[in-house]
C-alpha cells in the first residue's frame, strides 16, 4: 500500500503590496527546511496594483497608497515561485478585482478567489470570503463599478449577504480564508491581551458574527485570518466534536508573525515551525 502524500502550504497575512518581501521570507524557509511549498494562501490586503489607475480605486488614506511590487509580477518581470490564492481585504483595487467577482488569475501563479469562492488544492477544499463587515451594508448590493469615482471606494470593501450565502452553499471546506476575524474566538482569560486592540474596542467586540457563522457551518479544519496585524492561535470546538484550528496573522512588514506553514498528510493537518 502506498504511503499518503505529504503536502506543505504557507499562509500569509496582510501583504500591502510587499510581494518581494513575502517571496523572500518563504524562499528562505524552504532553504532552511529543505522542503518545498506546494502553494500559498493569502488572507487579504494583498494589494495587487498594476498601475496608478488601480491604486485610485483602493479605499485608504493617501499616505497608505503605494503602488507596491505587484506590477513586476503582472508584467512578468518576476514570477511567484508557487501558486498563490488570495482573497480581498479592505485595501484592494476593487475597480479591477470586481471585473471578475467570481475570481480570476491576475498573473502567472497568482489567483484571486473572488468575492466568495473555493478551489481544490492537493486534496484540500479551500474557500474564501473577501472584504470586511459593516452591518449597514450587509443586506445591500454593492454599487455598480460604473459608480467608481462618485461612490465611496469604501462601499466596495464590504461583504454582503449574497457573498456569505454562496459560501454556505458549499456545505463544507477544509480551509477557510477570512480577512476579518470571526467573533467570539478569544477566551475571557486572554481578554487583557486585546484591550485597546486596533479595530476592536475589547476582545468580545473583535470580529464579526457572519464570519463566525461560516466557521460554524463549514467546520473547516483550518481558519486563516488577517486584518488586525497581530498573530493569534486558537482552537474552536464544534458541537459534533470537530475542531477548527484558527490562525490569525500579522502583516508582512512585521516579519515572521505574518507567516505560517502547514503540513497535510492523509487526514492530519498541523502547523510546522517557521522560525529557525
Amino acid at each position: 500500500m502506498s504511503s499518503p502524500q505529504t503536502t506543505y502550504f504557507a499562509s500569509v497575512g496582510d501583504v500591502h503590496g510587499h510581494m518581494h518581501r513575502m517571496v523572500s521570507h518563504l524562499v528562505a524557509w524552504e532553504e532552511r527546511s529543505r522542503l518545498r511549498l506546494d502553494f500559498v494562501l493569502q488572507v487579504g490586503d494583498f494589494e495587487p496594483h498594476r498601475h496608478e489607475a488601480d491604486l485610485a480605486t483602493m479605499a485608504a488614506p493617501m499616505k497608505y497608497r503605494h503602488l507596491g511590487d505587484f506590477a513586476a509580477y503582472h508584467q512578468r518581470r518576476r514570477r511567484f515561485p508557487w501558486p498563490i490564492y488570495f482573497i480581498g481585504g479592505n485595501h484592494e483595487p476593487y475597480g479591477h478585482l470586481d471585473l471578475h467577482p467570481e475570481g480570476f488569475p491576475l498573473a502567472p501563479h497568482c489567483h484571486y478567489l473572488g468575492r466568495s469562492g473555493a478551489v481544490d488544492l492537493e486534496g484540500l477544499r479551500v474557500a474564501g470570503l473577501s472584504g470586511i463587515h459593516r452591518e449597514a451594508s450587509f443586506c445591500k448590493s454593492r454599487p455598480p463599478l460604473a459608480s467608481l469615482g462618485t461612490a465611496s471606494n469604501k462601499d466596495f470593501t464590504y461583504f454582503n449577504e449574497q457573498d456569505v450565502d454562496r459560501l454556505l452553499a458549499l456545505g463544507r471546506a477544509d480551509v477557510l480564508l477570512l480577512h476579518d476575524w470571526p467573533s467570539d474566538i478569544i477566551p475571557d482569560e486572554e481578554a487583557a491581551d486585546f484591550q485597546g486592540q486596533r479595530r476592536g474596542a475589547s476582545h468580545d467586540l473583535i470580529g464579526n458574527a457572519y464570519a463566525r457563522l461560516l466557521v460554524d457551518a463549514l467546520q473547516p479544519r483550518l481558519v486563516l485570518c488577517g486584518h488586525l496585524h497581530r498573530r493569534y492561535a486558537g482552537t474552536l470546538q464544534h458541537p459534533g466534536g470537530q475542531r477548527s484550528l484558527v490562525r490569525c496573522l500579522a502583516s508582512v512588514e512585521q516579519g515572521a508573525d505574518a507567516f505560517a506553514v502547514f503540513q497535510v498528510r492523509g487526514n492530519m493537518l498541523h502547523e510546522v515551525a517557521m522560525r529557525e
